[in-house]
């Protein structure tokens, strides 16, 4: 078996002549011809197909030298007409632009887009950029407005030139920008995520923009998805599966609690598949009609022992990898990134599930947040009390909670029947009295389950959003197995081993998918705990475990000043590796394959070669 892969070479030969985005196999459509993108060469070069165990090694990183934790490495998306990788920059509110050499595809900044050009020709005020995608000579990016509540933007721009094409009106907090394979359609899921003091909470929602007939406002088309007819009464009220979960402030609409995560298509380019995560769902868009065609709840993952998983729940137990089963202990799958493989003529949607709880917190005083009937969190003073007590009162401000869904299970065990098999371990620290749960019971009787955010897994699902395959503990087993003292560490300091046990675990956050000769792999990117976790899915039922590579030095410091193991001074210590692997894309160039990951924490960009043993 043979395979084509691309070698670039700069040339002046335009999309049509060159050709487009190597994972397309649509005809790019008349528009994109039009605009005449220059692309490298691609001559095609045969590799003998790879047997045996993958393996990844790190070529080069990125780092662009900006404070530490700012996201300055958000996503990364490699554009095979540009041979460039495409990296959101937070901080600076840019896109990065990264050209690979040609030796060995190491990883440096070559330019940057401005997102400023789409501000001003949109006429909106901007925030920061969230997203970027990049296809067939075409760049995208996701645009939050300067007020997260507002409606955000979408800017196209080419890839040869870095020119601005144009932009297009989005949802509220447009997180996540993909395009289809053959460009012409672009889609943001839009969070609609409320102000922090619940005074804003605008809707959910898909934006699909179709770029057909052309680019400019007279030709696009832009519809947004609104799952307002989901509503209470409303005339699809019906259809919305009851384990969806619907869980925020009272009063919130359907819309309003339906958050959009991220997104997947299919190869066709006429389904997506939206990850509402703190719902714990999918949403299925028919493309072409920009409509709602399905939600699918995902259901609960048992930490029973029939289950056969185990899971370290406590960061203030014996120390790391205190591995346990409990009964009536269950998880919320709630992805963060999807992704999308057709095997065999099959599409099967793969799911990173971090778990994410609902935690709005606002800085005001005393006075407001209780007039407000919020949570206040700071210093308690007496209203009326002696002069000092009442000055402060009403002046001084710290945290106030409008809302949250997460307490740990220590809080909730005089809510628990005494006759619950889990009574006693959540008042126990060494085993599940920290653990984060979900508050939205009054009580709990001895059959109910205590449900916690996430699966610290990676999971895949039918067309239809049917469980095929969860790794269950493996991520974790294996994590353990290679980084015992460091398991369930942190991503923002060095000596942090069993912090996150309590929380989410290694926290699964990225995932690609790629197909290499007649085999098909999935890489897993650990949000907390560093690097990525690789497993052949050639038999979607059954994936097997192929390697875990994680650039972190645990022993360095994550800064060059520390207090204690945080960071004292924002200047990032490269010596510390990557930190918080955000975003991965797979792309081969030179007769190579390669993934580039996105470090959020770190900021850096690194490309790792793929091989075979």
């Amino acid at each position: 078996m043979k395979i084509k892969l691309i070698v670039p070479a700069i040339c002046a030969a335009t999309l049509a002549a060159c050709g487009g985005d190597d994972n397309s196999d649509n005809e790019v459509y008349q528009a994109l011809l039009d605009l005449g993108i220059e692309c490298t060469e691609a001559t095609s070069v045969e590799e003998s197909e790879a047997a045996g165990t993958l393996s990844l090694s790190l070529i080069d990183t990125y780092a662009p030298g900006n404070d530490f934790d700012t996201s300055s490495a958000e996503i990364v998306s490699y554009d095979s007409c540009s041979d460039r990788l495409y990296v959101v920059n937070s901080e600076d509110a840019t896109i990065d632009v990264l050209s690979l050499a040609a030796t060995n595809s190491a990883p440096s900044k070559e330019s940057t887009i401005d997102l400023a050009a789409a501000a001003t020709a949109a006429g909106v005020e901007i925030g920061a950029a969230n997203s970027v995608s990049a296809k067939q000579g075409l760049v995208a990016v996701a645009i939050e407005a300067a007020t997260k509540q507002d409606a955000g933007l979408i800017a196209l721009y080419r890839s040869d030139t870095l020119a601005l094409i144009g932009t297009y009106t989005a949802g509220a907090l447009p997180d996540m920008v993909a395009l289809t394979d053959d460009a012409r359609y672009i889609l943001t899921a839009n969070e609609g995520e409320p102000s922090a003091d619940y005074s804003n909470d605008p809707e959910g929602s898909v934006t699909v923009v179709d770029l057909k007939e052309g680019f400019d406002a007279a030709n696009a088309v832009v519809n947004q998805v609104s799952f307002a007819e989901f509503n209470t009464d409303a005339a699809r009220a019906a259809e919305m599966p009851m384990d969806v979960r619907l869980a925020g402030p009272a009063g919130t609409s359907v819309a309003q609690d339906l958050e959009p995560e991220y997104i997947a298509l299919n190869t066709a380019g006429d389904t997506a598949w939206v990850a509402l995560q703190e719902n714990n769902a999918l949403a299925i868009i028919d493309i072409e009609s920009a409509s709602v065609t399905a939600f699918k709840g995902l259901g609960l993952k048992s930490w029973n022992a029939a289950s056969g998983n185990e899971l370290d729940a406590s960061n203030k137990d014996a120390g790391t990898g205190e591995f346990a089963s409990y009964e009536q202990l269950v998880g919320l799958y709630m992805p963060d990134t999807l992704a999308s493989v057709d095997i065999d003529g099959t599409t099967y949607i793969l799911s990173a599930n971090e778990g994410d709880g609902r935690e709005y917190i606002y800085e005001t005083t005393q006075e407001a947040c209780d007039n407000a009937s919020h949570t206040w969190d700071g210093d308690d003073f007496a209203p009326g009390g002696d002069n000092e007590d009442a000055t402060a009162y009403t002046t001084e401000e710290d945290d106030c909670i409008s809302f949250i869904d997460e307490a740990r299970g220590g809080d909730i065990v005089d809510l628990v029947d005494a006759a619950h098999p889990l009574k006693a371990a959540l008042d126990d620290n060494d085993q599940l009295k920290r653990i984060k749960v979900i508050t939205d019971a009054a009580s709990y009787a001895a059959g109910d389950d205590i449900v916690t955010f996430g699966a610290r897994s990676f999971s895949i699902w039918s067309e239809a959003g049917d469980l095929v395959y969860d790794s269950g503990d493996e991520i974790a087993k294996q994590v353990y197995a290679v980084e015992p003292d460091h398991f369930n560490s942190t991503n923002d300091e060095g000596n942090s081993g069993d912090n996150r046990s309590d929380d989410k675990g290694t926290e699964p956050e990225a995932i690609e998918t790629a197909k290499i000769g007649e085999r098909y792999f999935a890489f897993v990117g650990l949000e907390r705990q560093g690097g990525v976790m690789v497993f052949d899915i050639t038999d979607p039922a059954a994936p097997v475990f192929q390697s875990y590579l994680n650039n972190r030095d645990f022993t360095e410091g994550v800064c060059t000043e520390l207090d204690g193991d945080e960071c004292d001074n924002d200047t990032y210590n490269t010596a510390a590796g990557d930190l918080g692997p955000e975003s991965i894309d797979y792309f081969t160039r030179g007769g190579a394959h390669y993934i580039a990951v996105g470090n959020e924490v770190s900021g850096t960009t690194s490309v790792f070669e793929i091989s075979f043993n």
